[in-house]
């Protein structure tokens, strides 16, 4: 298993979030990032990096992944969030856009809302996380990781906010109030890739009504 790497950071990759590290000269290892962790170094791209790895071998297609962390805190937390129900390397990958003390607190806080701004994350992903869980990350809450850049994550008031005026626009389109912020509430935004806004919650409504029909 391999469980660090260190060496020369000579390609840097944005659509995979991924850094190729030359161990030795004619060996290099792609390692993956998450958000926050590639949003640090991409920024700076330093010429050598040194990352704990979480080596992942998936079960149906074995090609071996690296995710890569700056403190092995993030690595234990990372291995905790693939445990929940439809929370793959991939998606907790890009799920992680925030410093793990805060994740950590909003599951503790049982803050659906916050966590639902997280990218791929949406209310029934939400709380499918703070079930599985709750009370197991307690230590994450108190780690010193503000170095973070999380100022991308959908903050709580915003997240108030689009849902709001998704209900205003459904209750506009003859809809009740009461059937509106049913639907905000359960709507199930997982398959977005970046933090939801009022348009993408809207589609995610109304493409779910008009496959009840």
């Amino acid at each position: 298993m391999i469980s660090r790497v260190r060496g020369k950071a000579v390609a840097w990759h944005e659509e995979s979030q991924s850094v190729e590290v030359e161990i030795i000269p004619g060996l290099v290892y792609e390692v993956r990032l998450p958000t926050a962790c590639w949003r640090a170094l991409e920024a700076e791209r330093p010429e050598e990096v040194s990352l704990f790895t979480h080596y992942h071998v998936p079960d149906r297609a074995p090609i071996p992944v690296l995710i890569g962390f700056q403190r092995p805190a993030e690595r234990d937390f990372f291995r905790k969030l693939i445990t929940v129900s439809n929370m793959g390397v991939t998606k907790s990958q890009r799920a992680l856009a925030a410093s793990v003390s805060t994740i950590a607190h909003w599951i503790e806080a049982e803050d659906r809302r916050s966590l639902s701004g997280l990218p791929g994350i949406g209310p029934r992903q939400a709380d499918k996380i703070i079930a599985e869980l709750r009370g197991k990350v307690v230590e994450e809450m108190h780690l010193r990781d503000e170095g973070y850049d999380g100022a991308s994550v959908l903050p709580t008031r915003e997240l108030e906010r689009i849902q709001d005026d998704a209900v205003a626009a459904l209750t506009g389109l003859g809809y009740s109030r009461r059937e509106a912020e049913q639907w905000v509430a359960t709507a199930d935004l997982s398959g977005e890739e970046e933090p939801i806004t009022t348009e993408a919650l809207l589609r995610t409504i109304l493409r779910t009504l008009a496959g009840d029909a």
